[in-house]
């Protein structure tokens, strides 16, 4: 009776460490899956941009988001250079995505990585949504030199370069702003003619 409960015990022993080797073995392998599923969302393409999904299309007319003339189409002719505006999709505004600021430089103050293909009569465009977590940039304008202007964020001070496809110069932005084609009409106003170049919204 003794061997045989000394058995039973030890089979029991037995058991119980197979059942936790086992347990050990599985909550590693779902430690390990979750990792990968991590790691699989964050390089996702729809997944980039922290959800923020633009509705932009090629076409759509530019207009501006703030002020007096907010709704009111944007036109060439209204802007100097080193001067940028908050702008919109026409019909758009409802998705936050979709802002835009809109500068325009020198045609040759635009060097790479700036997509030169995407920009017109010296326009240059890019999300407005910072890539740091997602506040709204805003222009600092050098009225002695424009082209020492620059977008800046204030909520946490990233700072991108504009001329240069809005790199990042500094602060905690991990990425630059992605650069959006824009074109001038023949009757002056500006048009989209491209989606985004890359992610845009929060990166971190």
């Amino acid at each position: 009776m003794v061997e045989r409960d000394a058995g039973t015990t030890e089979g029991k022993a037995g058991i119980t460490r197979r059942r936790f080797t086992l347990g050990v073995l599985v909550a590693s392998l779902l430690g390990a899956a979750g990792s990968v599923l991590t790691l699989l969302k964050v390089l996702s393409p729809e997944k980039q941009g922290g959800g923020y999904v633009t509705t932009i299309r090629p076409g759509d007319r530019l207009v501006y988001a703030r002020g007096g003339e907010t709704g009111v189409t944007v036109r060439a002719s209204s802007m100097k250079v080193g001067d940028a505006v908050l702008v919109y999709p026409s019909s758009k505004a409802s998705n936050p995505a979709n802002l835009v600021q809109l500068i325009r430089l020198k045609e040759t103050d635009l060097k790479p990585p700036t997509n030169i293909g995407l920009t017109d009569q010296g326009f240059v465009a890019y999300s407005a949504i910072c890539t740091h977590l997602g506040c709204t940039v805003s222009w600092v304008e050098n009225q002695k030199s424009p082209d020492a202007s620059y977008t800046e964020c204030f909520c946490h001070n990233s700072i991108f370069d504009p001329a240069r496809g809005a790199k990042v110069m500094g602060g905690p932005a991990p990425i630059p702003l992605a650069q959006i084609g824009v074109k001038v009409t023949g009757e002056g106003a500006l048009i989209f003619t491209s989606d985004f170049t890359g992610p845009i919204g929060p990166q971190v």
